[in-house]
């Protein structure tokens, strides 16, 4: 079945995409059921989209207003067999529905007058049932705006018409759109198009736009050529600049990025936000081609389960910053400081005694995308503790005069023999006995499967690193947040000494011993709090 579509934001201010859908029915399709997604592939949340449809109409070629009926949440079904002026006859048909997008992330839509992001999933309903081959896109551009940036094909024959195509629905929606007035740049690698797009500003420290370009291009070129070349013909990253933003989400032929402004003007932070790329470009490999068998095809309105995720965002954890190792941008010393971080923040998670990495993947939908005040007590992240497998994994296979890429590579041959069915779990294992022997082989899978504590320092040891233990300040095993000048109690870590005394999230700290507690007196916690002493909190629940 194909789908043509058209794209118009007439009032940007109001935050709603206009969405025509032209189709043509096969004669036995009594009805069809449009649906719009409820989760995004790459971020495992039911994020239920339909909730921001306000408007869903339907007309035959003659005009007639169609019957429509929402049957479940996003899903609207056509019924073509109703109609007064019988015509449902006529095969061709067209949908109209209006939908409200002001969310700025990578997995959202967002609209204002400065640009509107259209992330496909939760814009771009499709049919349930039907192969949706050859997708057409028509984006009428609002006179506002002078630029669109999308990995989809453009198919447009005039410069004043913008259409533009993908393969089928999963391309379609995988290709995320920038419009408005953005700064555009780019760069050739591998003898392949590379664009950029940036929305949004940073406070220039520095960093110019050359440089920019030049160290993307290094990161990409790097990537690259461990991966033996480009499995695309174009790609395009879009970065989404302002305070306070942090995120990735991989695309088949693109990626969008968003990165806090203030860090990005940072040494330190624009190393991060090379890190984030170099992360998400990677994923074009893993995750968007090597993937879990249950990650494709898509069931776009349920759940995609899988114990997988120490695969796909655990190994690409480890990659991203073993790439900036490699390319320069990271001192021998930057990256021991960025495994000494992750070990910090891994002891410092409780739910690590009790969920494993698998875990910890299969609970994603309900744990690591939802999390509470208690998600740092019950689970891990399998981000984090991923990462940390494959340091190890790494670490245990030098030994053996091998490496990770080893294990990489052997993953990208498994794809390529047999692209259309994903990996299970055991396949992994088989690779990394093959590659190092038995031995690392149940290690990894222990890893994998267990609860235990990692021996961090031995393996270290091993390698010629001591570990040094540094004073911390006082640790009352909570996380706060600022109500002004106000302590409020964000989170309490299990074991603790808040913990034990029955400190609760939500609990504002008003006095220490009598005295009034505030912002800077927090701030200043290792002067006030003694180890081995006493201390009356009051508190306000």
């Amino acid at each position: 079945m194909e789908l043509q579509y058209k794209l118009s934001i007439p009032e940007p201010h109001t935050h709603i995409a206009h969405i025509t859908i032209n189709a043509k029915r096969e004669s036995s399709d009594k009805y069809l059921d449009f649906f719009i997604p409820s989760w995004s592939p790459g971020s495992y949340l039911m994020r239920e989209y339909g909730r921001n449809i306000r408007v869903f109409l339907a007309f035959s070629k003659l005009g007639e207003r169609l019957v429509t009926t929402q049957i479940d949440k996003g899903i609207y079904r056509i019924d073509f067999a109703n109609s007064e002026l019988k015509s449902h006859a006529e095969l061709e048909f067209s949908v109209k529905y209006e939908i409200f997008c002001h969310e700025l992330t990578v997995r959202t839509s967002h609209i204002d007058q400065s640009h509107a992001f259209i992330h496909g999933p939760s814009t771009f309903m499709g049919v349930l049932g039907k192969e949706m081959l050859s997708p057409q896109l028509e984006i009428e551009i609002n006179p506002l705006w002078s630029k669109i940036t999308t990995g989809l094909t453009d198919i447009s024959n005039k410069r004043e018409v913008f259409l533009y195509s993908a393969k089928d629905y999963d391309e379609f929606i995988d290709c995320p759109i920038e419009i408005g007035c953005h700064e555009t740049d780019g760069f050739m690698a591998d003898g392949k198009p590379h664009e950029l797009a940036f929305y949004g500003q940073y406070l220039n420290n520095g960093i110019s736009e050359t440089k920019v370009k030049e160290d993307i291009k290094k990161v990409v070129e790097h990537i690259l050529k461990t991966m033996g070349g480009a499995p695309y013909d174009r790609y395009v990253f879009m970065t989404h600049l302002a305070p306070s933003l942090f995120g990735g989400l991989e695309h088949l032929n693109s990626t969008a990025l968003q990165y806090c402004s203030y860090e990005f003007s940072q040494e330190k932070g624009y190393k991060g936000w090379l890190e984030l790329v170099a992360h998400e470009f990677f994923h074009l490999w893993n995750v968007k081609r090597i993937r879990p068998i249950e990650l494709g095809p898509f069931d776009y309105t349920n759940e995609a389960l899988t114990r997988m995720h120490w695969l796909t965002e655990g190994l690409t954890s480890f990659m991203d910053q073993y790439f900036i190792f490699r390319t320069d941008f990271y001192s021998l010393q930057d990256y021991l400081d960025c495994f000494k971080t992750s070990i910090n923040r891994y002891q410092q998670t409780p739910g690590r005694k009790y969920h494993s990495a698998e875990d910890s993947s299969f609970n994603s939908w309900i744990k690591l995308y939802r999390p509470d005040e208690n998600s740092n007590n019950s689970s891990v992240s399998y981000y984090l503790k991923g990462g940390l497998i494959f340091m190890v994994l790494h670490f245990r296979l030098l030994s053996k005069g091998k490496g990770v890429l080893d294990l990489v590579d052997a993953l990208w041959k498994r794809y390529q023999e047999n692209p259309k069915v994903g990996l299970v779990e055991e396949e992994v294992f088989e690779m990394i006995r093959a590659i190092a022997g038995e031995k690392i082989r149940d290690e990894f899978v222990f890893l994998v499967k267990g609860v235990d504590e990692i021996d961090f320092e031995t393996l270290f040891n091993g390698l010629g690193i001591d570990f040094e233990y540094e004073d911390a300040k006082a640790d009352l095993g909570i996380n706060v947040e600022f109500k002004g000048d106000r302590v409020v109690v964000k989170s309490v870590r299990a074991d603790s000494s808040a913990y034990r005394c029955g400190l609760n999230a939500g609990d504002e700290i008003l006095s220490v011993n009598g005295l009034r507690f505030l912002k800077s007196d927090y701030d200043n916690r290792d002067k006030i709090f003694l180890e081995n002493k006493r201390y009356t909190l009051l508190v306000s629940g």
